[in-house]
């Protein structure tokens, strides 16, 4: 049977909870899935879940002052296939790599689309990537990539980042029954935690802390059917900064 259960998703200083049915033991869960060509309407859900996953590695690994890199391909550089773009790009994040723990001493994180849809009309457009990372000299990504060939700006300190997984993945044109998006893997990448779910009486009767900002909330309710869901996602204040940390600075933002 399944009953109304809260979880708690937590990615940074983004709080997300979902209020949703669910069956209270697994061994009562049926197996099997649905068969047939998904819906529109499940094309948009799972696009969703993508952009929320994306979102969540970036809020948990990366903060203001970070970079959103857009590496591009000159006439005499582009690809002749997505394939063989994924491939340069992958390369050159070796390199990019490599030469940053170097510098660091650090493990370089970084997620990355391959792009070729416009986010706004969907329509194809000329191949390129977009890239989160770690903030870093200038003169390092452009040893890695031709500088007139890329372009990178700041990320803010909202903390919430959201709004970039969206572009990104609406860029790199979901649907397309690969994955939409590669990261960094390893001890370092830090994961957004999920609380065990717990039963609650009404959806959407979530106490949010004082100094939170709230960026979205839902609630679903439908009588005739007896379905009731929430969402609520809100970010937590910044954290005072480590004594001695050091911020790389990008001279030039093109």
């Amino acid at each position: 049977m399944k009953q109304l259960m809260r979880y708690k998703i937590t990615s940074g200083r983004v709080v997300e909870k979902r209020d949703v049915l669910m069956y209270s033991s697994r061994t009562h869960r049926p197996r099997g899935g649905r068969k047939g060509k998904s819906t529109i309407k499940q094309v948009e859900r799972n696009e969703r879940e993508t952009v929320l996953e994306l979102a969540r590695f970036i809020n948990c690994n990366h903060r203001g002052g970070d970079l959103f890199v857009t590496l591009k391909y000159s006439d005499g550089r582009l690809p002749a296939s997505r394939e063989e773009a994924r491939r340069i790009a992958g390369n050159y994040i070796r390199r990019l790599a490599r030469a940053y723990r170097k510098a660091t001493g650090k493990k370089l994180i970084w997620a990355l689309v391959t792009a070729d849809r416009s986010s706004k009309t969907g329509e194809p457009v000329r191949l390129h990537h977009h890239l989160v990372l770690n903030a870093m000299p200038w003169e390092l990504l452009a040893a890695n990539w031709p500088a007139d060939e890329f372009s990178c700006r700041h990320l803010d300190d909202t903390g919430d980042y959201t709004a970039v997984a969206r572009y990104m993945v609406k860029n790199a044109g979901y649907g397309r029954g690969e994955q939409c998006w590669t990261s960094a893997r390893g001890p370092e990448v830090k994961r957004p935690v999920y609380s065990t779910p717990e039963p609650v009486r009404k959806a959407g009767a979530v106490r949010v802390p004082k100094e939170a900002h709230i960026v979205e909330r839902e609630v679903h309710e439908s009588t005739e059917q007896g379905f009731s869901a929430a969402y609520i996602r809100y970010i937590l204040p910044k954290p005072r900064p480590e004594a001695g940390s050091k911020s790389w600075e990008v001279r030039r933002d093109e």
